[in-house]
């Protein structure tokens, strides 16, 4: 997969982690983070999210290093944060966790 197909994919994550999950961010800050995101953007933005980090977990689940690589690059390009595949399942499991509780 190339860069342009990865831009495209994974626009909405590039999204959320350059406003919500940048290097001004705290990690303790990341939850209130997450959940501002699910109170101010519309449902189709949430679910757009949702939609990718399922797409991101399949590149976790087969092991594709060489794709991570490319949304990790993509990631760092604005918000200087790294993601790597061993922290990606934590990353989708906190923004998911959160997401989905409307609590």
């Amino acid at each position: 997969m190339n860069m342009i197909d990865i831009e495209r994919q994974f626009k909405t994550l590039k999204y959320f982690v350059d406003g919500y999950y940048n290097q001004s961010v705290d990690d303790h800050e990341f939850d209130d983070k997450i959940r501002e995101f699910r109170d101010e953007e519309p449902e189709s933005l949430i679910n757009a999210l949702r939609a990718e980090l399922a797409e991101l977990q399949k590149l976790i689940d087969n092991g594709d290093r060489e794709t991570f690589k490319k949304v990790e690059s993509l990631l760092h390009d604005n918000s200087l944060r790294y993601i790597e595949l061993e922290d990606g399942q934590a990353f989708i499991n906190r923004v998911l966790r959160v997401l989905n509780n409307k609590s």
